[in-house]
Parts: C-alpha cells; structure tokens; sequence
C-alpha cells in the first residue's frame, strides 16, 4: 500500500489515501484518496481499477468480431442489386401455379429455419421472368435483418468484381475476393450461365473457372443459386467436364426447386 502512496504524495500533499473500502461489484480492496482543490475544497475519490481493466476489456471488439465485421463490409460494399429488387418481400410474390408455390414454401421455410435444414442450399432454376431472383433477394434481406451476413451478386457482377483486381487497380485480390466469399453466412449467387465469356473452343472457361470455384467454396455452406439452365443445358455451356463439375457443386447438399410459369416481365408490355 505504501508503493501507491508514495507517487501520491509527490503532488504536493493535495491527494492521500485516507482507507479502503470494498467494491460492491468485485469485492476487491479498494483506496480511497483525498483530494483538495485550489479553493481547498475537499473531494473524496475511489476507483476499483479491476472493474474499470474490465469494462476497458469488454468493450474492446475481440479478434472474431473485427473478422466479421470486415466480411461484413466486403458483403455490403461489393454486392450488387438491380433496382426493380430493392424492396421486395417474400410475402410481395404471388405464385401462379404448383412449381411456384412450392419455391416461395421452400423459401420461406429455408428463412424460418435457416441453418437447422437438411440442405444447406436451394437452387432455383427455371426460365426467366418467375421470381426466383425476387425471392432470393428476399430471403437474403431477412436473413440480414436477423444478424446473418449475406450477399446478393449475380455472375457477370461477380466476374466483374474480380476483373478489376486486374493491373492492382483495386486493394482488393482474387484470393481476397474469395476467401471473403468463403465466410458469408449466406450468399446469393444470381443468374449462373447468364454471363458470356466464350473462348475460342466455344465454351466459356474463364467465366466458368471461377463459377466452379465460388461453387466448391460453398459446397457446404448456406447458398442460393439462380438460373435459367438445367444440368445439360450448363454442359453445353461450359462442356461436359467443367458443366458437369459445376452442377455437382451447386447440387450438393442442395434443395434443387424447378419452376414454371409465364414470364411476368414479358407480361408488363
């Protein structure tokens, strides 16, 4: 107790200790100084440094929450969403017949029970114009409202998103792009075999390249694909190998829905 003091009494006699106390949170011993002012007014003072090491401590964001936080704002900063999404809701879409109310269930019911369902992914393919991407999108906003990490980012976005890595003309690297993609608690990978990258065999390799990747990094966790191709439709695609490697991927451990119906978009005209 002294060694405390003595620094105390450094200060020109204005501050001593004058007993202890115990504190009501910790129950550690604790100083209680003196303390006058340049009026000589007298103020008494006593902080448990325990308690205040350990507020200091717990508002300190621990090692996992800075990590999340990151992918967090990779997710936000680098998705993309088309307008005519923005706002929609799950409830927003109304089915027209069986396939359709069989995806908005399975949908709904991968929300409800995100992460407790058999498949840990739903790949929602069908022609164009059915809802699929409407609630995709959804299903990716809710689940954000409840605290999860998710990204929307159809293909041709994400293949532009790792072109410009390209020359260092952004701080962000493929490895980055990817290892980030790797810890989203849900990713919405929109529109696959939508891009175009064809090379001179017919098939899209590069394109189709970083598809499998994005695939095979997420074999086992939370995704929802979209698409208007079937299995053998990707094989004409991206040729039999590389079609067949990505639809393994994606089916893996996934909910596959197909759906039919009437373009609704070709119906606004």
């Amino acid at each position: 107790m002294q060694k405390v003091n003595e620094p105390i009494q450094k200060l020109g006699g204005r501050i001593k200790q004058v007993g202890t106390r115990e504190c009501e949170r910790c129950g550690a011993s604790v100083p209680v100084f003196v303390r006058k002012d340049k009026e000589g007014n007298t103020h008494q003072e006593s902080t448990c440094l325990d308690c205040e090491t350990n507020k200091t401590r717990s508002q300190t964001p621990v090692k996992e929450d800075v990590q999340k936080e990151k992918v967090n704002d990779f997710a936000i900063n680098n998705e993309r969403i088309p307008e005519k999404l923005i706002g929609k809701t799950v409830s927003e879409l109304i089915p027209e017949n069986e396939s359709e109310t069989a995806m908005k269930e399975s949908v709904t019911d991968y929300i409800m029970n995100f992460g407790k369902t058999e498949h840990n992914s739903l790949v929602l393919a069908g022609a164009m114009g059915l809802g699929k991407s409407h609630l995709a999108y959804a299903a990716g906003i809710e689940l954000r409202r409840q605290g999860f990490i998710t990204m929307f980012i159809n293909t041709n976005d994400f293949l532009d998103l790792i072109k410009s890595t390209f020359g260092g003309k952004t701080v962000l690297s493929e490895r980055k792009i990817f290892e980030k993609i790797g810890q989203i608690d849900l990713l919405i990978f929109d529109e696959i075999g939508g891009e175009y990258d064809k090379n001179k065999n017919g098939f899209e390799s590069w394109a189709s390249e970083k598809i499998l990747k994005v695939a095979d990094s997420r074999e086992t966790l939370p995704t929802i694909y979209t698409t208007n191709y079937s299995p053998a439709g990707f094989e004409k695609k991206y040729g039999n190998i590389q079609g067949g490697r990505i639809v393994s991927r994606m089916f893996a451990g996934a909910k596959r829905i197909n759906v039919e119906g009437r373009d609704r978009r070709v119906q606004q005209f």
